[in-house]
């Protein structure tokens, strides 16, 4: 299985999480669907952190997934010993947007954080020096009701050079609103085609109770439909290490973002 997820860069355990704490899961991200909306408006796709939120939602199933025995020992097979699955204080829940669909646009994490124009080579080296270190780039999608919104494309993540037909899309307006002139089949036409333009690009199918990790270097998105009803617990696999190497990016990130600005305000 290690070597799956370092070849392909994405894998599943499949119905990982018992029935009974699916159900009381369940239950509070149904609440937390309805706070998401009532909070953020319609076409609210996530509520982030959960833990700011105990005050409305009954956190103790997610904690208890966070203690799940069947997913410690998953992990600590998969990575080694330092690494843990569940953070309630980061966590997220992925839910459908109610009037349209929604698309977030091709993007590779860390990298979609740098304006293109400041990705110069000396913040390639940067992000190359920990490009392939599995302390960090972890990402958890779980799957509290049956879930097809992510497109992956493996392999993508052992390289950080883009390849000819390899675009970020995340800053095209279109994928957030669709153009006025499409209905909401056509705009799911419109997606669906775009998530089939990038090429090696496969679309993801979790059930209920599925765990999947995965490199976010790789290039992926998402597909939100809404008449498609989503929870999806969205969080990361960190290890005790992994602090200072986010840090270390963090720093090379404001460097290259701070250069930019500067050539900006040149005359």
């Amino acid at each position: 299985m290690l070597n799956e997820y370092l070849t392909r860069g994405y894998l599943i355990f499949r119905n990982i999480i018992p029935a009974t704490l699916l159900s009381d899961l369940r239950r509070q991200a149904d609440i937390a669907r309805d706070l998401a909306h009532e909070l953020n408006g319609p076409q609210a796709q996530r509520i982030q952190p959960l833990e700011e939120f105990g005050g409305k939602i009954d956190l103790r199933p997610f904690r208890d997934y966070v203690e799940l025995p069947a997913l410690k020992v998953a992990i600590e097979e998969l990575l080694g010993p330092g690494y843990t699955h569940g953070h309630v204080h980061i966590m997220g829940l992925l839910v459908e947007p109610l009037d349209h669909p929604w698309h977030c646009g091709w993007h590779r994490d860390g990298v979609v954080e740098v304006p293109i124009a400041a990705r110069t080579d000396e913040v390639r080296d940067a992000l190359d020096q920990f490009w392939n270190d599995l302390r960090v780039f972890n990402q958890v999608n779980c799957a509290l009701y049956a879930d097809s919104c992510t497109w992956y494309v493996p392999g993508s993540h052992l390289r950080s050079f883009d390849l000819p037909d390899e675009q970020q899309s995340t800053d095209d307006p279109r994928m957030r609103k669709p153009p006025q002139e499409l209905s909401s089949v056509e705009a799911e036409i419109f997606y669906i085609e775009h998530c089939r333009e990038m090429p090696g690009a496969v679309q993801v199918h979790l059930n209920a109770g599925d765990f999947m990790i995965y490199r976010n270097l790789a290039w992926h998105t998402g597909l939100y439909l809404p008449y498609r009803p989503r929870a999806t617990i969205h969080d990361v696999v960190s290890h005790s290490d992994g602090g200072q190497i986010t840090e270390a990016w963090r720093r090379a990130q404001k460097k290259a973002r701070a250069a930019l600005e500067k050539t900006r305000e040149k005359p």
